[in-house]
């Protein structure tokens, strides 16, 4: 007992450095590489909404080229120099006569990890991206500028693709949308922290059923990717299933540096087809964090092949259900690989270990990682912190809780695609073997609140004190 109230202790103060942790960039001396080092994107929350005005001079539509890439990229957060960053990379390239290169760039004062570099302007700037070597200055001209934006509202995402499309017209479409991600969510309040595109001036972000709307007015686009974390789940793919041919994510967290623009955008430059670049996607992202020691995955996803894959992870779901082995599968589900939320869990990776707990589970299980990893997922890549390949991520994560269930998730798509909400709530009071100890102290599980932990140490300390003479 003394053993375990130890590890409890220890566990609750390895919190502490990640939850307190301030980046601190140096201002002064205009070094952008200098001012990413060690970087990476927290967690965030912004609920409010705010309109803002523009002014503008529209570009002369183009003839259609091949590939047009649009990048939504909200600076106006502490990722401000990150986009900075990503901006001149975008430039070490540039467009040419195949290929569009567009942003829409934010950034704000005042907030933390505000930097001053590069004119530090306001609100938000969109660029048609030239070629320029100089990587610590931004060149490409600003075709449009807003003076007061919220670049949080879904509304002003579908604005800007709808006319980077209209003036950057191409055969081909990249969305790329860049900033703070968290995963599924299904409504906003003061205490929902996940989504993606944060804008701390306004305290907005987009959720998950407003990327969803969001897509269905800007129309299929031939591959949809995320630079932000935790979105490659299976809920967020089910919320845009018929708005992208590809998707690419990524499970993990991403670091604050983002994609290798460079390199990716390289090779959108040439003929390779929408596949072919998913998968360059997830490569350049390899070659360039393989060997900075960071724990980072990156997965592509062939999107027609859904349906296949919902068949059988439904079969599989009513399997679960099913079971008379529950409380064994909870227990199982507490190891499978998880992510900074941990809430979220590698969906192969569970199906594994699901079917070590109920052999009867095997069979349908292989059918769905099957399709999964055959068809689904067309590349991937996974490494763990420190070193090293991280074998248990497959590419693609889903809301699996140890403890509770949040109520929202009905709202998402998802829950009314599949039974795995049902599933959810079937667990919630399910006491698993190995999770519940002397005098009904109960693990809370990864993931838990600082509140619930502080509990289960208050409970063990009590259990501790009783069992002295």
């Amino acid at each position: 007992m003394t053993q375990r109230l130890t590890a409890a202790f220890a566990f609750l103060v390895s919190l502490f450095p990640a939850a307190f942790a301030q980046v601190d960039f140096d201002r002064g001396n205009g070094d952008l590489k200098a001012a990413l080092s060690g970087m990476d994107i927290p967690q965030v929350s912004a609920p409010a909404m705010q309109k803002g005005w523009f002014s503008h001079e529209d570009p002369k539509p183009q003839a259609p080229k091949e590939w047009t890439v649009l990048v939504y990229m909200n600076g106006k957060n502490d990722l401000e120099v990150a986009g900075l960053y990503n901006l001149n990379k975008m430039e070490m390239v540039g467009s040419n006569a195949s290929l569009n290169i567009v942003t829409e760039t934010g950034r704000m004062n005042g907030q933390q990890n505000d930097v001053h570099f590069d004119g530090n302007w306001t609100g938000s700037r969109r660029f048609y991206v030239t070629q320029d070597s100089n990587e610590e200055k931004v060149k490409s001209k600003a075709v449009q500028k807003f003076d007061s934006v919220d670049m949080g509202d879904w509304k002003h995402l579908v604005e800007f693709a709808q006319w980077g499309m209209k003036n950057y017209p191409a055969r081909h479409y990249a969305l790329i949308i860049w900033n703070h991600g968290s995963g599924w969510v299904t409504s906003k309040g003061a205490f929902v922290n996940k989504g993606i595109s944060y804008d701390f001036e306004t305290k907005n972000h987009i959720s998950t059923p407003e990327l969803g709307a969001a897509m269905k007015e800007i129309g299929k686009v031939d591959i949809l990717a995320y630079d932000a974390c935790l979105m490659q789940m299976a809920e967020l793919l089910y919320e845009v299933r018929d708005y992208a041919d590809y998707v690419v994510g990524s499970e993990e967290t991403v670091p604050g540096t983002g994609f290798p623009y460079d390199t990716i955008l390289r090779s959108f430059d040439g003929s390779k087809n929408s596949e072919a670049l998913a998968v360059e996607m997830v490569r350049a992202y390899e070659g360039f964090y393989s060997s900075k020691g960071k724990k980072v995955t990156l997965s592509a996803v062939r999107m027609s092949a859904l349906g296949e894959f919902m068949t059988a992870f439904n079969a599989w779901t009513e399997a679960l259900l099913a079971s008379d082995k529950k409380p064994q599968i909870k227990a199982k589900a507490y190891s499978a690989a998880e992510y900074a939320d941990k809430d979220n869990k590698d969906l192969y990776d569970f199906a594994r270990l699901a079917a070590e707990a109920d052999p009867l589970l095997a069979e349908k299980g292989r059918a769905m990682t099957d399709a999964l990893t055959g068809k689904l997922i067309i590349g991937n890549m996974a490494y763990k912190e420190g070193y090293g390949r991280d074998e248990a991520s497959h590419g693609l994560a889903v809301y699996l809780p140890v403890k509770g269930y949040n109520e929202k998730y009905d709202q998402l798509a998802w829950a009314g695609g599949s039974r795995w909400d049902d599933f959810l709530k079937g667990m919630k009071d399910v006491s698993a073997p190995g999770l519940e100890f002397m005098n009904g102290c109960t693990d809370p599980g990864p993931g838990a609140s600082l509140q619930a932990l502080m509990a289960y140490v208050d409970c063990l300390t009590n259990a501790l004190s009783a069992t002295k003479p």
